[in-house]
Formats: C-alpha cells, structure tokens, sequence
C-alpha cells in the first residue's frame, strides 16, 4: 500500500481511528496494549493487525483533534516498541503500583460499593483468586467468581500492562513480574481501606506517602500533540500549507496533498516541535537516520519522498521569503538501485495467462460484485493495449468512450478522477479491443462509471478516487492469488505499462506516439510542438501485435 496520511474514518455515522500497524514492529506489537485518549476518556486497546478505537463524535472538526491526540499516541507505543525494553529499579515498580492505588482510592471514594462484593475481592486476593485485569471504571459492577487455578499473574498482570502503556514503556521480563508483584501488594491495600470505607469508615482516606513517586528510567519523548508553540514564527504546517496552496491552485491532485501531509507529520513527530526556524541540518539528518534505521523505511523511499517532501516545502517557504534558510538543501540519503533480476514488464507467457484467465467463466471468479467481475474481465486488456495506469482505466465513464474522425477512443481526464500528469488524453480503442466488443460492452451501461459504483458504504459518500484505487487493487489481487503471477519483483498492474512500451519498441513504433499513448512526458522542449494526432496513434497501433489467447503454451 501506498504511504499516505491517515484521517478520521466515518463509520455509520461515527469517526474512527483505523490503523495498520507498520510492517517493522507488527511482530513485537502483536497482544499488546495501547492506551489512547478519546476526548476525555482513555480507552485500552489490544493490538492485533489493526487498530481500531472509537472516536466517540459525529462532528468533523471534533474528530480532527481527537483523531491527532489519538493517532500520536499509537505512534507513540510503536516508538516505544521500536526503542526495545528497559529496565525498571524496584522504586519506579513501587512507584507505578502507588499510581494504580491512587486510581482505586480516588475513584472509590464518593461511592465505594457494597462491603460483601470487598469482601469477597479480599477473600479472592487471599486465596490467588482475583479475576484478570478490569478496566478501573467497572469495578462497581458484579464481577464473576474467577477459576480456582488463576495465577498471580492472571490476576494483576493486566494492571501491570496498563500502567506500562501510560507511561509508554517496554521493559525487561524481570521489570515486569516485579511490577506485577508490587501492584499486588498495592491493590491489598487499596481494597482493604475500600472495603472500610464501603462499611462507613471514612477515617482512613486512603491518601498515603508511602509510594513514592514514579520518575522514567529515560527523558519520555513529549506527546507529538503537545508541541510546543512557535513563539508567532512560521511553522512547518504553514510552509506546507503554502506548498499546498499553489499545488492545488495549479489543479494538481489531491492525492499528492495527503501523501505529503504524512511526511511533513512525521518530521514534526520526531522533532516534538514545528517551529520551522528551529530546524537544522543536523535535525534533518537525524530524522533521515531515524526513519531508515528505527522505522525500517527503505532509504530510497527516504531520499525520493520523506526528505524530497520537506526540501520542497522549506524551498517554498524561502522562495516565498517567510524564512530565510532551508536546513534540507544539503542534506543526502545514499541508496543503491535495486538488482534488476528480471524485466519489469510481464513476459510473453504472463501476459498470455493473465489475459486467457480474464475469459474465464465468472464463477471462476468467486462472489464478486458486478462492477468487480467486469474490471477483472477488461481491465487487463485496456491496461495491456494502452499502457496505462490501473486507476487511469478503472476511473473510466461510460462517457469516456468517445468517437474521434472515425475512430472509437478511450478518454483519459482529471475529470473522472486522477491522472499522474493531470493533462487528459485521447487513446484509440486497438483493433482486437474492438472485436471482442468493449465499445458495445460500454454502451450496455447506464451513466456513469464502468467498473465501480456510487453508492455511498456505511454512510459515507463514494470518493471516486478511492473506489477506482479499490478495483485496481482488486485486479491485482486477482492476479496474485487467481493466476498466480507472485513474482515480487513484479508490479500486478503496473507490469503492463512496461510491457506496452516494450511491445511498442520491438515494432517500432515512434517514441513521441507511444508517448502520448501513455501518457508520459520527456520533458523536451521540442516534444511541445506539434500534435500526436488521433490518426497517427490509431496508424501505430496498427503494428502492435494482437493477443493469441487460443494458442497452447
């Protein structure tokens, strides 16, 4: 999947924070807690191969905020999770245990509860019977009898994860079961000055020094939703905010937008602070060293997107004179070239069996929607005789087939959705395109687009982009797992567009006319003159050789 800037996801009616959790710490977070502020509340949240929580608002603006607050906070335990374990002295485990008696005694004090349900949590403690780990807020409601085998860690070892999550730490194993045994002995305490207060002694309050208080076994990075204020200086949103605005005043594309947005977040988390004018060399270099060594990001994606992205963005600001240097002109991330061990177009052979599964009975298929079936039929092909991007066809409307002289085309615009280059194109339909009937498949439809709907999911308005994204995505699953094309090195989708250019050399077809086919542009003075016109593209793919799909291997 692409890196792109996480948002808030409406889910009927409510705002959601959804994550995946990164590839590099996805075995080590595997069961484990994160706590995450929701409004006023925390909520605790095992993690598995998703993060989901709960926004708990139907407002947009509200769930911004609360979607950062949250977000920063998950980031902040894979941060943890990368940093590794530490080790904790027997005064910071006595220390956190203190902080969870705190919580039981203020939050039992207007109303503790009924004496017997005390007793029998003391009758339990006693006999290594507590039940595991309940959220602080529940203890007043009935909580069942516990199996007669429950450990001491089944008992309070929740607790202890708990209080590790608060303070987002990852210690060592023996840290752990000394915290575990000091929250025991802490939680002893609690329940015996609960359990009096519930019989109406009030003339223990509980309040105690006797814990002292929990000091980090290391400076604790400040929460990213903290950071601090600029002082009335320009900030790193505002530099990108100036980007932005021309970006898209110049009518380039909104997925553009979100991607950058995620680099310009991540600087800002690893600095604490956005103040633009605070930010040096040596500040770039380490957020580099941070993002290919802790977060395992490729340092070519590194060098092409997170440091291109904010050498952009300062360079705006420079040009735009509200600041005066730009600290990541110099600065250089080293990478090979990937080995080459294969071409990056499909073979002969894969091209063959991508295109003879495509004409496939539809049960083949499995239980696909209608729109799905038909993008796995076609998609391939317009891809295969185009050269062009998978979401640049799966955007396609019906009223994107057009006649040009004569001549039947597909319609590549903005209009429909996104297009790299943001310049529409005109393509003629290839000879075998049109004898398998795609013009007439096209003109079956009602209005609108051909290989997905409109309908809104869950209450949330259908985003063309991401719907045309989605049956891409879609096809190139059916790729992998279907025909079994699962070379890595292979793209499912993007292998076309270098197997077009391929195919277009190897029967000379110009490089201006398969050019324009595709969509690409070299840049050269020279190619801005003239057209590439309808009849000289239809002319070229004269020569670009039909698929045999009745031939056996």
């Amino acid at each position: 999947m692409r890196y792109a800037m996480p948002n808030p996801e409406l889910i009927n009616g409510n705002y959601y924070l959804r994550l995946h959790v990164p590839k590099d710490v996805a075995e080590k977070a595997r069961g484990t807690t994160v706590a995450i502020p929701v409004g006023d509340a925390i909520k605790y949240q095992k993690v598995g191969s998703v993060v989901k929580v709960s926004l708990l608002t139907k407002v947009a603006a509200e769930a911004k905020q609360r979607f950062t607050k949250a977000l920063a906070a998950v980031e902040a335990h894979w941060d943890s999770l990368r940093r590794g374990p530490v080790k904790l002295t027997h005064k910071q485990c006595v220390g956190l245990a203190g902080e969870l008696y705190s919580d039981f005694i203020r939050v039992t004090d207007e109303n503790p509860g009924p004496p017997d349900l005390w007793q029998q949590i003391r009758k339990w403690d006693e006999e290594a019977k507590t039940p595991r780990l309940r959220p602080i807020e529940t203890l007043m409601v009935p909580i069942p009898k516990p199996k007669a085998d429950w450990s001491i860690e089944e008992r309070f070892g929740g607790f202890a994860d708990v209080m590790l999550q608060r303070h987002k730490l990852q210690v060592d194993a023996a840290s752990r079961w000394q915290l575990v045994l000091q929250i025991a002995k802490a939680l002893d305490k609690a329940s015996a000055v609960i359990l009096r207060k519930a019989e109406g002694d009030y003339s223990d309050s509980g309040e105690t020094n006797a814990f002292p208080q929990f000091v980090q076994p290391s400076p604790a990075p400040e929460p990213t939703w903290k950071t601090e204020q600029t002082g009335g200086r320009v900030s790193i949103t505002q530099l990108f905010e100036f980007w932005e605005r021309d970006h898209l005043a110049s009518g380039k594309s909104p997925r553009t937008v979100k991607d950058f947005r995620h680099k310009v977040a991540s600087l800002i988390r690893f600095l604490g602070h956005e103040d633009a004018e605070r930010v040096t060399p040596e500040n770039i270099s380490d957020w580099c060293d941070a993002l290919t060594g802790n977060q395992g990001i490729n340092a070519r994606t590194v060098s092409k997107k997170y440091l291109a992205v904010v050498k952009l963005i300062y360079a705006i600001g420079v040009e735009k004179r509200k600041i005066k240097d730009n600290p990541a002109k110099d600065r250089k991330v080293r990478y090979s070239k990937p080995r080459r061990t294969r071409p990056r177009g499909f073979t002969n052979a894969e091209a063959l069996a991508i295109l003879k599964a495509t004409l496939a009975d539809d049960d083949t298929h499995g239980r696909r929607t209608e729109e799905n079936r038909r993008a796995i039929r076609w998609l391939p092909w317009i891809c295969a005789f185009t050269g062009a991007r998978i979401t640049e066809a799966a955007q396609l409307r019906t009223i994107d087939l057009i006649e040009e002289g004569g001549i039947l085309c597909l319609r590549i615009t903005p209009e429909a959705g996104s297009v790299k280059t943001g310049n529409y194109r005109i393509v003629p339909l290839h000879p075998q395109l049109l004898d398998m009937g795609l013009p007439a498949m096209i003109r079956s439809l009602p209005p609108g687009p051909i290989f997905y709907h409109l309908k809104p999911f869950r209450g949330v308005a259908a985003d063309p982009v991401e719907r045309a994204q989605n049956a891409g995505a879609k096809v190139g699953e059916w790729v992998r797992k279907v025909v079994k094309i699962t070379d890595p090195v292979l793209q499912p989708n993007h292998a076309w567009r270098h197997r077009f250019k391929t195919v277009a050399r190897e029967v000379g077809m110009d490089v201006e006319i398969r050019d324009a086919i595709q969509g690409h542009e070299d840049g050269k003075a020279a190619s801005d003159y003239g057209e590439v016109t309808i009849k000289a593209m239809w002319n070229a793919l004269q020569a670009f050789p039909r698929y045999d799909v009745t031939a056996k291997p």
